[in-house]
């Protein structure tokens, strides 16, 4: 008898910690911010970058999925089975958005041999309900490296958005972004259950961001639909065939304001492949004068070449690695940053190319802090981010922008110029430079 209170006791201890633990759970997540993302922006650092994607397949169900480059992970070689191996674990959290209680978990912990496999899919249900918004906190590590990311997605079941559609390509492969070419023709699950789908389709060539210093309040542009059309499904799949540049909104009903949206690009987006996908982005380092003149040229390859050339004095060399880094972080940009329009016109993607990605970078769900240089230095530069409410994107952000900016930005527009690769490390060498006069400005009394 004493045995079985025993047993009973520890079991309701047990429970008791459980229940503590999920009360508690979705509290990580809000220290989320706290952590440095820089990784997420930054080829150099090698931490794991899933891509997720979450699906409302039903009133009462979502599904996660998730993909991994198997490369992200580190991975140790078995000398007894002769093959590489990883192994992670994936955990994730679902709360009431707003609210600390959890109402759904999962927990993956698997080692896989990797000599084979490029990467990784993973499907996990979650219970939802339909009218509700959610919060999923999600934990990745690498347990060979001991190394842990988080990860926050919002599950939105309150009415028809992006989480109702999964789009596939002609080789039925998921697609987690939500760009494409021209010529592109897409296959399109959907929980709608509409027999009639509606697309509007936006024209619209939206203007690059301005510099960092130019301030003012920034008006919201209405755009107006250059043409509206419906295609028929069978209730769960239809095609949307690709075949001009802008973007496709696509929405359950004509009068609808929610939907999913599709951007559609020239060429080999997000990649720049071509010398007239080149120029545009200069317009951020070059003149008025100096842009008209390149387009000016027939021959775009030529006329990039001359930009390049005349920037490095004809150093060929140079000229090569300049290229190469300025035309990475366009690309970079577009990956990362595409919202309503390319990424690299948007306030992120600016600061991206002309001073390269950030050494510390915090995220909340109200926007991102880039910083270059040491964090609480007041000689280090940081760019504010906040997030914009827009009806095509979730990752619309906006600069705030300052007159103070102006000095580093000419300074950073005059080393490209100049033939410079500008980037962090020039950055912390002017902070170095501000404290070495801080402290020489300083008077000594000697006793």
């Amino acid at each position: 008898m004493q045995k079985s209170v025993l047993k009973t006791k520890k079991m309701m201890r047990s429970k008791f910690f459980i229940f503590i633990l999920l009360l508690s759970a979705c509290t990580f997540g809000k220290k989320n911010n706290l952590q440095n993302r820089a990784f997420i922006y930054t080829e150099s650092i090698k931490k794991t970058l899933p891509l997720f994607k979450v699906y409302n397949d039903s009133k009462t169900s979502s599904t996660l999925y998730c993909k991994i480059k198997t490369g992200d992970f580190l991975s140790v070689y078995s000398a007894s089975k002769k093959e590489n191996k990883i192994s992670y674990s994936l955990a994730g959290i679902l709360c009431f958005q707003g609210e600390d209680i959890a109402v759904d978990s999962f927990s993956i912990s698997k080692n896989i041999a990797t000599d084979t496999i490029a990467e990784i899919n993973e499907k996990i249900s979650l219970q939802t309900k339909e009218g509700e918004k959610y919060v999923l906190k999600i934990k990745l590590t690498d347990n060979h490296k001991i190394s842990t990311t988080n990860h926050s997605i919002i599950v939105d079941k309150t009415n028809i958005n992006k989480g109702d559609f999964l789009v596939y390509d002609k080789e039925n492969q998921l697609q987690f972004n939500n760009y494409f070419n021209i010529s592109d023709t897409l296959f399109i699950q959907n929980n709608t259950k509409q027999k009639t789908i509606f697309v509007k389709y936006y024209k619209e060539i939206f203007p690059l961001a301005k510099p960092p210093f130019i301030v003012g309040e920034i008006k919201s542009k209405k755009i107006k639909a250059a043409n509206i059309f419906s295609l028929t499904t069978d209730t769960t799949f239809f095609i949307l065939p690709i075949n001009e540049k802008g973007i496709y909104q696509i929405l359950d009903k004509e009068e609808a304001e929610n939907g999913m949206s599709i951007l559609s690009f020239e060429n080999d987006f997000p990649k720049i492949n071509t010398a007239n996908d080149m120029i545009s982005p200069l317009q951020y380092i070059s003149s008025n004068e100096e842009l008209f003149q390149l387009q000016e040229i027939k021959n775009p390859k030529i006329a990039i070449d001359e930009f390049w050339l005349g920037r490095t004095k004809g150093d060929k060399e140079q000229a090569k690695k300049i290229i190469s880094t300025f035309y990475k972080r366009v690309e970079n940009a577009n990956t990362f940053f595409t919202s309503y329009k390319a990424g690299w016109k948007t306030d992120r993607g600016m600061i991206m190319i002309i001073f390269g990605p950030p050494n510390i970078i915090y995220q909340s769900e109200q926007g991102e802090s880039w910083i270059y240089g040491e964090k609480n230095n007041v000689y280090s530069l940081n760019f504010t981010f906040t997030k914009m409410e827009n009806k095509f994107t979730d990752n619309d952000y906006q600069l705030n922008r300052s007159v103070y900016f102006k000095s580093i930005w000419n300074t950073a527009q005059n080393a490209w110029r100049d033939g410079h690769i500008y980037s962090d490390i020039d950055i912390k060498e002017k902070i170095y430079e501000q404290e070495r006069r801080q402290r020489q400005s300083q008077l000594y009394f000697w006793y």
